[in-house]
């Protein structure tokens, strides 16, 4: 077929829309893709981000009919989870009360049994043309556009990923040559090009915004990509960012639909007219019973919490402050119960230091922030001199060496006089028995990231005051920031396990810098005239505790009192049994069954070091609940490893703007990772990595590839949530606990219309603790968690 079908779209649409109302709903389609992170600055991403304004149910519906599978699990998840007792009579039927349900619990349990077949999905055109393996080869020049780094022949430069794609196809002899000369007739302006498609279509507004997001969602992979070049480099936005994409698929599915018969373009045309239209989804049921299952989760949450606190010390000689991560629950709690004389602290784990590290070398600056912030700072100077000359310069060679690697010429010459040496290094890494975390050395300095000069004395006394302010204001002499690092070896996840917020990276580097800022005398004069009281003598340290190995490594400075010796030993001894406990209650669960303790450390190390280990961690894996609170609050009782702890202190917040600035950053970090997992164990095949064993890295840092299709994989891998015979991760909405009065809660979701998204949308649940233990929040009116 050498010219295009004509289409009498009359019938479609009696009235042409605008070019903008289609330039708007093709805005909505693309703003309901998530952003993704390079592979080296991974953050832990909700993939339902850009529709958190619409009810979570709402968004399942569409997701059923665009991608074919609904948010939540099959029906068997839930029987099972009934039939084994997670999920009672009591949670059921309060799922029923609390979310208006129209169903019984008889029928609910009849659904489970004969539960209806899936929704049928919408097709492409390319669905209905044999021979054609559907929307892979955009995912292959998406894929060949961003492998920046491990192309091995420099393809010429090119405007837009959209003129590259195009281009290439033109010329490419695996198509036809009607698809190639339809393909021609489009504009090269990806803008002129989506006008020109909308306008031949005349589909409804609605209608076509549908069809973008089905399209996209066939390469969410890629799209989820270009999405975030528009949050983490937008200077490459215009270029390659996602109207990019947009475009090409848009233009992939004309050039499909112009191949198609008569007839079958009369029923292509009749289902996405229709397609913007909401539907009732036959599977409603399944979200009463994932409401269940939460509350499943609730119910023991409330017993564990209204259970009586451990008594602790009211003049501890050393606190703590560790990262609101899951894995630093379990650590604190021994860590307390091995030493009274410390408390521990729970804060995020950049520590209020909106920095970049620029001292590793001459590569570019790595962001250690959450991904929704920007570094304002960088530690250590501009010039190679003051980074230390050597380091740079090994730093160059090694970048040398990986650039030449995919050089033309590389499979010669570079073996040939490389190769030896990389041999061995090959199988001394093999070799290797531990694996260690690197530690950060100390900071040079901080500097402003726009024009590299120092930063100034009322700016150290801001960041401080946050800080401390977030801590409550330290009680104890010794106070020590304790950062989180992972390591593992031939991981392309690695990124993963060392943070799931803070691009990636480990909090070692922000807890020295944070703690040379507090040990500043006239930052700690400035604060304690600002009417914030410090001990006498205070000081700070900075410490790693790597979530591997549970060891806790201290950067120990000359400048602490000498006074303050037996407390720090205190703590390096009580961080040694912590360490000891800690492993002990995670060795099951990781197969790991060495009863002497020296054994099962060197096997958790060794886990790290073994290049065939797809699962040196769990990492966050089961991860369910935020509580902010007091530490009293939650000392001693066992959360299992599951729950994001902060400090929060209501009585010294009484306008709640401590309280808001949690909720609007730790809250909808904890949310992101939280829903990561969920999307992850529920929608694999879309929001999931796949199988690491089959894993290749595309880009040099972009992201994986799974076998040999180019469709880029993001979420989580399989080993992440899987044991290998079953799910280790229990899919949930993260529960929320807010130790402060309701008026204050209500009052900021009034003010702040993302959080009452999230809340009133049910992407999470809003929990405060009250007199008579935990209630829920809902627009109706606060209600209690039945125990």
């Amino acid at each position: 077929m050498s010219q295009p079908i004509a289409v009498d779209t009359s019938s479609h649409h009696s009235s042409v829309p605008s070019p903008e109302q289609y330039r708007d709903a093709l805005k909505r389609a693309t703003d309901a893709i998530a952003p993704v992170w390079p592979l080296d600055q991974w953050i832990a991403v909700n993939p339902w981000w850009g529709l958190k304004h619409q009810p979570i149910e709402q968004v399942s519906q569409a997701l059923s009919r665009r991608a074919g599978q609904p948010m939540t699990m099959p029906a068997e998840f839930y029987r099972n989870a009934w039939e084994s007792g997670r999920i009672t009579p009591q949670d059921l039927q309060q799922a029923l009360r609390q979310g208006g349900y129209a169903y019984t619990e008889q029928s609910l349990v009849s659904y489970l049994a004969t539960p209806p077949k899936p929704v049928t999905p919408l097709r492409s055109a390319w669905d209905s043309l044999a021979g054609h393996d559907g929307f892979e080869p955009l995912a292959e020049s998406c894929a060949s556009y961003f492998d920046h780094h491990q192309q091995r022949w420099a393809s010429r430069a090119v405007p837009s990923l959209y003129h590259f794609w195009k281009t290439a196809a033109q010329h490419d002899l695996r198509w036809p040559k009607a698809q190639r000369q339809a393909l021609h007739t489009l504009p090269d302006d990806p803008a002129a090009a989506v006008a020109q498609i909308a306008e031949d279509w005349a589909l409804t507004p609605e209608a076509f915004e549908a069809l973008a997001h089905t399209l996209l969602l066939r390469v969410n992979g890629w799209a989820s990509w270009c999405q975030g070049i528009g949050w983490h480099t937008a200077h490459q936005q215009a270029e390659a960012g996602i109207t990019q994409l947009a475009a090409m698929v848009l233009a992939w599915e004309w050039i499909g639909v112009v191949q198609l018969t008569s007839t079958q373009q009369s029923e292509w045309f009749a289902q996405w007219q229709t397609a913007g239209a909401a539907i009732t989804s036959p599977h409603e049921a399944l979200w009463c019973w994932q409401h269940a299952y939460e509350l499943g989760y609730q119910r023991t949450l409330a017993i564990t919490l209204a259970a009586p606190s451990a008594e602790f010390s009211s003049a501890p000689k050393v606190q703590a402050a560790f990262c609101i991560d899951v894995r630093s629950e379990r650590f604190r709690r021994h860590l307390e119960q091995a030493t009274p004389t410390v408390a521990t602290l729970g804060v995020a784990g950049f520590f209020a230091m909106p920095v970049a590290d620029a001292a590793t070398g001459p590569g570019r600056a790595q962001p250690r922030v959450p991904g929704l912030l920007k570094p304002t700072y960088r530690v250590g100077s501009l010039q190679p001199q003051q980074r230390g000359v050597q380091r740079y310069q090994k730093e160059s060679q090694r970048q040398s060496v990986r650039h030449a690697k995919y050089a033309p010429l590389s499979t010669f010459t570079l073996v040939e006089t490389t190769g030896i040496a990389w041999g061995w290094k090959l199988i001394k890494d093999s070799l290797r028995k531990q694996a260690t975390v690197p530690q950060c050395e100390a900071p040079a300095g901080l500097f402003h990231t726009y024009d590299g000069e120092p930063i100034a004395r009322h700016e150290k006394i801001a960041l401080a005051k946050n800080l401390l302010t977030l801590l409550g204001t330290p009680t104890a002499s010794l106070l020590v920031l304790v950062g989180h690092d992972s390591q593992s070896e031939n991981n392309p996840h690695h990124a993963g396990l060392t943070c799931g917020a803070c691009g990636g990276q480990g909090g070692g580097m922000n807890a020295r810098v944070a703690a040379a800022l507090l040990n500043d005398l006239e930052v700690q004069q400035a604060v304690q005239h600002a009417g914030m009281t410090l001990p006498s003598p205070f000081h700070v340290l900075a410490a790693t505790h790597c979530t591997l190995t549970d060891r806790v490594h201290v950067y120990r400075d000359e400048q602490m009192p000498e006074a303050l010796e037996d407390a720090l030993a205190a703590f390096e001894s009580g961080v040694h049994v912590a360490g000891e406990a800690t492993r002990l209650e995670r060795a099951p669960d990781l197969g790991v069954d060495d009863a002497d303790p020296i054994e099962r450390l060197k096997t958790f190390a060794t886990r790290g070091a073994d290049w065939s280990q797809p699962r040196p961690e769990w990492g966050l894996v089961n991860n369910a609940a935020l509580i902010l609170a007091p530490r009293a609050r939650t000392q001693g009782k066992a959360l299992e490893g599951r729950a994001f702890l902060h400090d929060y202190h209501p009585e010294q917040d009484p306008e709640g703007k401590v309280l808001e600035g949690l909720m609007m950053a730790p809250m909808l970090v904890a949310s992101w990772i939280n829903l990561q997992y969920y999307a992850s164990t529920v929608v694999p095949g879309l929001y999931g990595a796949g199988n690491k064993l089959l894993h290749s890295v595309v880009g040099g840092h972009v992201g994986v590839i799974e076998g040999n299709s180019p469709q880029l994989r993001i979420g989580l891998p399989e080993q992440s949530l899987r044991d290998g015979e079953k799910l280790h991760h229990e899919p949930l909405r993260l529960t929320v606990v807010i130790d402060a009065p309701r008026e204050r809660i209500e009052a900021i979701i009034e003010r702040q219309p993302v959080v009452a998204d999230l809340i009133n949308h049910r992407w999470l649940w809003l929990t405060r603790m009250g007199d008579n233990g935990l209630e829920r929040y809902s627009p109706e009116g606060w209600q209690p968690v039945a125990v």
